[in-house]
Formats: structure tokens, sequence, C-alpha cells
């Protein structure tokens, strides 16, 4: 967690009591985790063609990767305020995120490229 006191019991106090495959729907949406953690698993399942077309293991990966974004993103606010890092485990986080968005089949996708975009960018800017 953080160096600020108290940040631990804080955070503990806005997870469920018992975890369950619901844990999304049922944290406290008055929470700032809360509104966060059920957003990012709702976009992400969203992303992936909705729930109905999901397998079990595929929700699974889908929660276990919102819980990685934010202990990712924990660590990067930690850096740029001025906390030291430790990389590798970093970066053990950003590569399992990574591998679960892969296997997840998250890709981006080409768009269509515009001819006012495409004559625009060629002349700097002045078309």
């Amino acid at each position: 967690m953080s160096g600020k006191p108290g940040m631990r019991s804080q955070l503990r106090r806005t997870l469920p009591v018992r975890y369950g495959q619901d844990f999304a729907a049922v944290m406290d949406g008055r929470t700032r985790l809360g509104r966060e953690v059920r957003d990012r698993l709702q976009a992400l399942v969203i992303d992936l063609g909705g729930d109905d077309t999901l397998s079990h293991a595929q929700r699974s990966l889908c929660r276990r990767a919102v819980w990685l974004e934010l202990c990712i993103e924990h660590e990067e606010t930690r850096i740029a305020e001025g906390g030291g890092i430790d990389i590798a485990p970093y970066v053990a986080l950003v590569g399992s995120l990574v591998n679960l968005y892969r296997v997840l089949g998250v890709r981006r996708v080409a768009r269509e490229a515009r001819l006012h975009d495409v004559l625009r960018k060629a002349g700097g800017g002045n078309a």
C-alpha cells in the first residue's frame, strides 16, 4: 500500500468480507476502489464481447487483470510521488497483465485511414 498511516486498514475496509466471483458487484460502490473495480471489469468484459459470451475462465482472467492494473497503477503513483522502484516486481506485474490480455484476446484493431488525415500528416498538418 502507500506509506500513509492507516492506508492499509482503509483498503481492507473497502474490500468485501468474503471474496467470491461476484466481488465487484458486492463491493461498496460509494468507495473509489469499489467504483473503479466495477467500472474497469465492466469495460474489459464489454471489450471482449459481453458477459454472456465469456467462459468461466475468461471471466476469472478479467477479474485478475483488473487487480493487476490497479497494482501496477499503485506502483506508478508511488514512483511519481518520488518513491523508489523495485523494477523486477513491477516488470513482473506488467508482464503478467500483458499475458492475461494476450490470453483473453485483447488486441488493437486497425481503423481505416481517412484521406484527409493521411494528407494532413504528410503535409505537416497544413491540409
